[in-house]
């Protein structure tokens, strides 16, 4: 018995969503990068920005990574919990009897 309580059909449907959702994000972050740059480029063209403020922000949006990765891992946790909460810890142990 397969450990998936998905058809093949099913999985290979939600792989499909997952990939496309994945590689739409990715252009447009990769957009979002593209046009970050040049605003920064022109910024400092212009000598709108220092190079210690463009510095200064980057050391900004770093802790503000770091803030949200640790949100986001808190976040699993806890959902991992919940689903223990709900199916037990021992799922796999109940689908082998």
């Amino acid at each position: 018995m397969s450990d998936s309580e998905f058809t093949p059909e099913q999985e290979q449907f939600i792989t499909e969503v997952v990939n496309r959702v994945v590689r739409r994000q990715a252009r447009i972050l990769e957009r979002v990068g593209t046009d970050l740059h040049a605003l920064v480029m022109t910024l400092a063209t212009k000598r709108l920005i220092t190079m210690e403020e463009l510095e200064a922000a980057r050391r900004q949006l770093d802790a503000a990574f770091e803030v949200t990765r640790a949100r986001q891992l808190y976040t699993l946790i806890a959902d991992i919990d919940r689903l223990d909460d709900d199916f037990g810890p021992d799922l796999q142990d109940r689908r082998s009897a």
